[in-house]
């Protein structure tokens, strides 16, 4: 599965994490916007948490999350 994102101003690198049922997870480190999960199982949903590291940190705000079921694909959003 391969993973992208906006990138967060002034981010230094990121980590991606797959959480899986059954506490299975993947996780991949980047300082690029971009994670491949080449080790994820079959037949399991996942949700993935992408997280900035930087000097300047924040809470997000006005969070939206939506489900593009057409292309299996999610949008997640937040104000900068």
């Amino acid at each position: 599965v391969a993973v992208s994102w906006e990138p967060s101003k002034g981010a230094s690198s990121y980590i991606a994490v797959a959480h899986g049922k059954g506490g299975y997870a993947s996780s991949c480190n980047s300082s690029d916007t971009t994670c491949l999960f080449d080790d994820l199982l079959c037949s399991l949903n996942y949700s993935i948490t992408v997280s900035a590291s930087d000097e300047t940190p924040c809470v997000p705000q006005q969070v939206t999350a939506e489900m593009v079921c057409s292309n299996d694909t999610g949008v997640v959003s937040w104000e900068e």
